[in-house]
């Protein structure tokens, strides 16, 4: 009787594991999707925003220049 119930179960259990494998593809492809197309817009907003701040586009900032270091220059006396 043990031996009927266990082969009865085991179609049950197997029809539940492909409906649940069935159910959570779905969602497993569109995460993929979306993740390489993120990773996509990303890229691309990296290289606009590299051409945006590229040294081509920017003005040559003057800098004061630098005064000497009180502790590296030579004792008075």
């Amino acid at each position: 009787m043990t031996s009927s119930h266990r082969s009865d179960s085991a179609p049950v259990n197997r029809q539940s594991a492909e409906v649940a494998v069935g159910l959570l593809v779905p969602p497993v492809l569109l995460g993929i999707l979306v993740t390489r197309a993120l990773a996509d817009g990303l890229t691309q907003l990296g290289l606009v925003s590299e051409q945006l701040f590229s040294g081509d586009r920017l003005p040559n900032l003057k800098m004061p220049p630098i005064a000497p270091d009180i502790a590296t220059s030579a004792p008075e006396g």
